[in-house]
């Protein structure tokens, strides 16, 4: 007997052995998942029938009918009993007489639904004398007395078939075994040598390695074609898989450098993929695949829009995310699930109101002096005034069309800078002259007032010559208004390492703590009617801060009230080469 001949009979007879073992252990391993799926099954049905009972009380009136009716319709054998155990209706029956069945009240599943328990239970029939799956609940009707439900259904169906599990798997050996007898005779070693060299080839192309299929002219002729046809696939499957990495890498690079936030999101309202712009505007830090939205959001309002995202189609809307304004739009996928979309509004809600203030509080500015204007003209149109008031009515005039004019003024220099057209000269500025110039200029018109004025410290700026006199204008403008008679402003140089600090003080009545803060917007005033009557636009400071920030610096103001006011700015500082100041620099070895 030849050496393929022997190893052919040890592996029939292992073939054989290993068939009887997995047919005996096939039962056991099918059989419990679908006794389990059965059990299921009959728990659903009790629930179903359950339902209908509740839902028509017509039928639950009439338990013959009713057991009749619903073991037709689940296929299970029903039985509607009283509290007590008498049997008022049984599918199983023929003919519905149930008048002659004994109690069912220690029945074991009986007794678990009278003790609020539903488990399905399996135990041999004592009228049909086959193992049965039982489950009963007690039903009780608004309208009726309560009474219990029964199911049962025989598991000889399940278990029928996997008793011959054993003996078609014999049939299929024996099968096998004769295919084995042939394919012996058929094939050569080296044939079968080729096919493993194929067999692991392909399993390195599943694998990513696709260089790993055999050349044709070292295989078997008989296996030619197969290897032609591998080798194109081989090809085939390399070009489509560098395709595809090179798409998603792109995809996801386009996805990470967009402004907007994109989220993903499974049907289930899981976080399919979101990009780095959403992490950032939702403040959630990078999630874990399929993680639950509710696990990663914090805001309960966003949190529900995107898990409805998901079933519903809603229109765009706002959250607030911090100090982030977002729109958020959902897009629901035909697969199932929905992408969302998020954007920053933050400034462009911000621009809208700081539109719609501008446009009231320089409605209001220009109203005041208008109607006072349009008032002292019509008094004199009247013709009877007398000389002197209609000197102080021109005067009036004159000095409200003198502070429109500077209004105005204001507003094209405060619109110059916002939109970008005025750029900052810079150029090397003696601070100390050039505040000095400005304040000879102030003083004439506030001689009378007795205020002092001294600089302390001096410096070089750089900085553009006539952005910088206009903001100790405003400045020291402002420090008059304010200043009563016989005060003090003071202009302070300071050296802060690479910059220079100017301070503007004045003895004022100062500003309160809560006002600070928004000194520098636009029309802002501490006191609205001191400031109009000493004919102030409210735009002075605002101006300031455009200027400053235009020539690379920063400002701030420190007041108490009571106590006077100082405005401080800085910008960069000029050595006495002429060149920018600069920190000292520090070597890397220390």
């Amino acid at each position: 007997m030849s050496f393929a001949r022997k190893f052919f009979l040890l592996a029939a007879a292992l073939l054989l052995a290993a068939l009887a073992l997995v047919g005996m252990g096939l039962r056991g391993y099918v059989e419990g998942p679908r006794l389990e799926a059965e059990r299921q099954r009959m728990m659903k049905n009790l629930e179903v029938a359950s339902r209908l009972l509740l839902d028509d009380p017509v039928l639950s009136a009439h338990p013959p009918e009713s057991a009749r009716e619903l073991g037709s319709l689940l296929g299970v054998r029903v039985t509607i009993l009283d509290v007590s155990g008498t049997v008022l209706g049984d599918s199983g029956v023929p003919g519905g007489d149930v008048r002659n069945m004994e109690s069912h009240a220690r029945r074991p599943e009986v007794i678990l639904a009278m003790e609020g328990r539903t488990e399905v239970v399996e135990r041999r029939s004592p009228t049909q004398g086959i193992p049965t799956f039982y489950v009963a609940r007690v039903v009780a009707p608004a309208d009726s007395d309560p009474f219990v439900l029964r199911l049962a259904a025989p598991v000889g169906a399940i278990r029928g078939p996997l008793d011959q599990a054993p003996v078609l798997l014999l049939v299929l050996g024996g099968l096998v075994l004769l295919l084995l007898e042939v394919g012996f005779r058929l094939l050569s070693g080296a044939f079968r040598r080729d096919a493993h060299r194929l067999e692991r080839g392909i399993q390195q192309m599943a694998d990513g390695v696709f260089d790993g299929i055999p050349s044709r002219h070292l295989l078997a002729p008989e296996l030619d074609s197969l290897a032609r046809a591998l080798h194109l696939l081989a090809e085939e499957v390399e070009g489509r898989t560098r395709e595809v990495s090179v798409e998603r890498d792109e995809l996801l690079a386009i996805l990470d450098a967009m402004a907007e936030g994109v989220v993903a999101l499974t049907e289930d309202a899981r976080i399919l993929r979101m990009n780095r712009a959403a992490t950032r505007l939702l403040e959630i830090p990078a999630s874990d695949p399929f993680a639950p939205v509710a696990t990663v959001v914090r805001s309960a309002a966003l949190r529900d829009y995107l898990e409805e995202s998901v079933v519903l189609q809603l229109p765009p809307r706002e959250f607030t995310v911090g100090a982030r304004t977002l729109r958020v739009s959902a897009h629901q996928l035909d697969p199932g699930g929905a992408v969302v979309t998020v954007t920053d509004v933050t400034e462009l809600r911000k621009m809208e109101k700081v539109r719609r203030d501008f446009v009231a509080n320089a409605s209001h500015e220009l109203k005041t002096p208008l109607t006072a204007m349009r008032g002292f003209a019509e008094t004199l149109l009247d013709g009877e005034t007398p000389p002197l008031l209609q000197e102080q009515f021109l005067s009036s005039i004159h000095t409200n069309a003198v502070r429109m004019q500077n209004l105005v003024d204001d507003l094209l220099d405060l619109s110059r800078m916002e939109s970008g057209t005025w750029v900052a000269e810079e150029e090397a500025v003696e601070v100390a002259p050039l505040a000095r110039e400005v304040w000879s200029l102030l003083e004439p018109r506030h001689i009378d007032r007795d205020i002092s004025f001294a600089i302390d410290g001096e410096g070089i700026a750089l900085a553009d010559a006539q952005a910088l006199r206009q903001v100790f204008q405003n400045l020291m403008d402002n420090a008059l208004r304010h200043t009563p008679n016989g005060g003090t402003i003071r202009v302070l140089i300071r050296h802060l390492g690479p910059e220079l600090e100017v301070e503007v003080r004045d003895s004022g009545s100062g500003i309160p703590a809560s006002a600070l803060p928004r000194i520098f917007e636009r029309f802002y005033r501490v006191d609205e009617g001191r400031d109009r009557s000493a004919g102030g636009t409210g735009l002075g400071l605002a101006i300031v801060r455009h200027l400053v920030q235009a020539m690379g610096g920063e400002v701030r103001g420190e007041s108490e009230l009571g106590e006077g006011t100082s405005i401080l700015f800085r910008l960069p500082r000029m050595d006495g080469s002429g060149e920018p100041a600069r920190l000292p620099r520090v070597d890397s070895d220390g």
